[in-house]
């Protein structure tokens, strides 16, 4: 089968299921991703184009215009930004790193449109949905007794509801940061796979350095500096200074912990096999007894190797 041909049908019935199942959605995004990114590899410009926007008008025509929209502005603009950074021979590093920056634009512009259209970004509708949710399982908690062993506990039931309340209200508020990690999970991922298929294939030009040698790009530490700034500046009243730092640190956060275990992987292969199973074994035990410690931890060590470079694996080497 010419890759055209292939191509065609694989993205196009990727996309009638990615408009099909909305839920599920990012699941075959990331597959339809990895597709359209290996379409730079196969096939020239006008068939590129072709692809892509046959997969666009399915996703328009099923999805219908607002689910359009946004897999348009989570997936689809920065999946074709890296199948063209591909197609003009950009290296693995280089076509990350722009796909997570259209990402974070994408989600920004959807979020404005959002908010300049209908006067909200979805968090009022989420904290009333989580609202619902926490107010059946209070009454599954109050039909089964719970609350008298929480009684017991010292734990009164108006103390547990105002707690579920807050903490619904917070998670509700942090929806950006919940787009902002989909959109760019869906970036590593569909660039992470797209270069293992084409090694199985034999292909390098998408050639991806060992896990434990990656490094976090320095100017994301002067975003977590600044989310954090924020965050400390609002938190006496809780405000919209604080909740924009809290979501910069939830978007930094999943990434620094990446790099964090990727230098902590590093250091661990430079032990004796004994130090590296002690080494293993500690971590193990921080992560299952004091799992927000080690959170902090390994997000620390992700920032400070971006900064410090413990590994020195950019000696002599330019930033790109």
């Amino acid at each position: 089968m010419p890759a055209f041909i292939y191509f065609l049908l694989s993205t196009a019935i990727v996309s009638t299921t990615m408009a099909l199942l909305p839920q599920l959605a990012l699941i075959p995004a990331i597959v339809w991703g990895t597709l359209l990114i290996m379409t730079g590899l196969y096939l020239d410009f006008n068939k590129i184009l072709i692809i892509y926007f046959s997969n666009i008008l399915i996703l328009f025509v099923l999805a219908g215009a607002s689910s359009f929209i946004i897999y348009l502005s989570f997936f689809g603009i920065s999946a074709l930004v890296m199948t063209m950074l591909l197609f003009n021979s950009k290296d693995y590093y280089q076509i990350q790193h722009r796909g997570v920056i259209t990402a974070v634009l994408g989600v920004s512009v959807f979020l404005i449109f959002s908010y300049l259209t209908s006067g909200g970004i979805g968090i009022n509708e989420l904290e009333t949905e989580l609202n619902k949710s926490a107010a059946e399982s209070i009454r599954v908690y109050e039909e089964t007794g719970i609350f008298d062993i929480y009684e017991q506990m010292g734990i009164s039931q108006a103390d547990f509801e105002m707690t579920l309340k807050r903490t619904t209200s917070a998670f509700a508020r942090h929806l950006p940061a919940l787009f902002y990690n989909q959109a760019i999970i869906a970036v590593f991922l569909m660039l992470f796979f797209a270069s293992y298929v084409s090694r199985k294939q034999n292909i390098e030009r998408l050639k991806k350095k060992p896990f434990r040698e990656e490094v976090m790009p320095w100017h994301l530490v002067w975003i977590a500096i600044a989310g954090m700034g924020l965050w400390i500046w609002g938190r006496d009243e809780l405000n919209y200074i604080y909740y924009t730092g809290s979501n910069i640190l939830w978007v930094i956060v999943p990434i620094s912990i990446y790099y964090g275990l990727s230098t902590i992987i590093y250091k661990m292969a430079e032990q004796k096999r004994s130090t590296r199973m002690l080494m293993t074994i500690g971590l193990i035990f921080l992560l299952l007894v004091f799992p927000l410690s080690a959170i902090i931890f390994v997000s620390i060590i992700g920032l400070f190797d971006s900064l410090v470079d413990f590994r020195r694996l950019r000696m002599g080497q330019e930033d790109k």
